[in-house]
């Protein structure tokens, strides 16, 4: 890839990776308009780097009450309860991603399947946010929640869901708050990006991982920052701006892919 490539993709990861409009959608769009496969395995894994990472430090309090939890004798601490719900909202997606990978690879990118699941999921998000709110703490999510949580994080797997866009539909439509039901989003992509990280970094030819090293670089940079101030502003804004521009983008996005496929 070339220096502009590797830094539009690199931009693109780290703004679409947490805002609700699909990652997966933009880069395979992209990837299509250009007819090219432009993206590789080396490059995946610095940009999946570079968002974990941002999210790590974004929310290393939250990572702190964690790991405090372990050396904690009160089982009902914050950080164990937030422990709790991160791996059980975790594991769904972690177990059928292993399974259903080779088939959504080869027969869930289309253009049309995208277009189709980013209208349909945007309408998803809208009618959560119709909602009434009734938990605004994110120690008041339950197991029960999280794991429901966690089954729709599944449906991700399906380019144009969007990994936060459906998460944080689910904790909506379960009546918790926007800006919490984005943290928990947020915090649960942490053990899910880390484990689509690891499970690249067994397959990467580490050879040609380091000859490429100036774009894994540039790629890891990029998401880093842009991811960063895309979570910040997000989880400071939501209140303010609604998710309305992301579910009309998401509908002016899928249906200009239909009349595009026409």
């Amino acid at each position: 890839m070339d220096l502009i490539q590797v830094l539009f993709l690199s931009f693109i990861q780290g703004l679409t990776e947490f805002l609700p409009i699909s990652s997966s959608a933009h880069l395979i769009l992209f990837s299509d308009f250009v007819s090219s496969n432009i993206q590789s395995l080396n490059f995946d894994v610095s940009v999946h780097l570079g968002t974990l990472v941002a999210a790590c430090v974004y929310f290393k309090d939250e990572i702190s009450q964690i790991l405090n939890s372990f050396v904690s004798s009160d089982k009902e601490s914050t950080g164990k309860k937030l422990l709790v719900n991160l791996i059980i909202a975790a594991l769904p997606i972690l177990i059928i991603g292993f399974f259903v990978r080779d088939l959504v690879e080869v027969f869930l990118r289309s253009p049309e399947i995208i277009a189709y699941a980013t209208i349909f999921f945007a309408i998803i998000l809208y009618l959560s946010t119709k909602v009434k709110t009734q938990h605004s703490q994110l120690d008041s999510i339950s197991p029960i929640q999280s794991l429901i949580i966690g089954l729709a994080q599944c449906l991700a797997l399906i380019p144009g869901t969007s990994r936060s866009g459906v998460t944080i539909s689910a904790g909506l439509a379960l009546g918790v708050e926007s800006k919490v039901a984005s943290r928990f989003s947020f915090l649960l992509a942490i053990p899910t990006i880390g484990a689509i990280a690891c499970y690249q970094i067994i397959s990467v030819d580490f050879a040609s991982f380091a000859a490429e090293y100036r774009s894994n670089l540039i790629g890891i940079l990029i998401s880093f920052v842009v991811a960063y101030l895309t979570i910040d502003f997000f989880i400071k804004f939501i209140d303010r701006i609604g998710f309305m521009p992301f579910i009309i983008y998401r509908l002016v996005l899928g249906a200009s892919v239909l009349l595009f496929l026409i």
